[in-house]
């Protein structure tokens, strides 16, 4: 804008005399300028608030990961129960075919007298929320003690997929596990 432009702008502003021209081009430029701050403030403050939900649900599923990881190696079983879904639906890598949560009760019991966890690490890679349903993917490493105290690390990953009923994230089916041995 040049000098006189700003000026003028100014005068405009400020209320000093001006045309009747200028008194209708100032107010229209006033409307327009409102409704384009108004809109981009709409914009700005649905994106926060769709971001900060969405980071919300991403922490709280997270949390559930990790509530499961520490359960069960600790060897509490109650996390079948407190978190997985009667529906529950899983494939482990090297399984003959997917299982369900009766199942994954008996293998918990045997898994928990043959082997211990003694240290673990999970390193998320995403999470995708439609709705009341989320897909989780993760890398783990581990490592593990088995019942002649032999003790391996291993590596592996997992997909995930959670519904949210009755307010709380649970699992409904999830596939992978440890990466073959090289």
């Amino acid at each position: 804008m040049a000098r006189t432009d700003w000026l003028r702008c100014f005068l405009l502003v400020s209320g000093a005399e001006h045309s009747e021209q200028d008194k209708g081009k100032f107010t229209m430029t006033t409307r327009i300028f409102s409704w384009v701050t108004a809109s981009l403030l709409l914009c700005v403050c649905a994106a926060a608030a769709f971001a900060q939900a969405s980071s919300q649900d991403q922490q709280e599923i997270w949390k559930v990961e990790q509530q499961q990881w520490k359960m069960d190696a600790a060897k509490d079983i109650g996390w079948i129960d407190a978190l997985v879904h009667p529906n529950l639906r899983y494939w482990e890598t090297g399984a003959p075919m997917p299982r369900d949560k009766a199942s994954i009760k008996q293998w918990s019991r045997y898994d928990n007298e043959s082997s211990t966890v003694l240290e673990y690490e999970l390193i998320p890679i995403s999470t995708t929320i439609t709705g009341n349903v989320a897909v989780v993917q993760y890398y783990y490493m581990l490592a593990r003690e088995n019942y002649k105290k032999e003790r391996e690390s291993v590596t592996g990953h997992y997909t995930d997929v959670l519904i949210k009923e009755g307010g709380r994230w649970q699992f409904i089916a999830w596939a992978g596990g440890d990466d073959p041995k090289k």
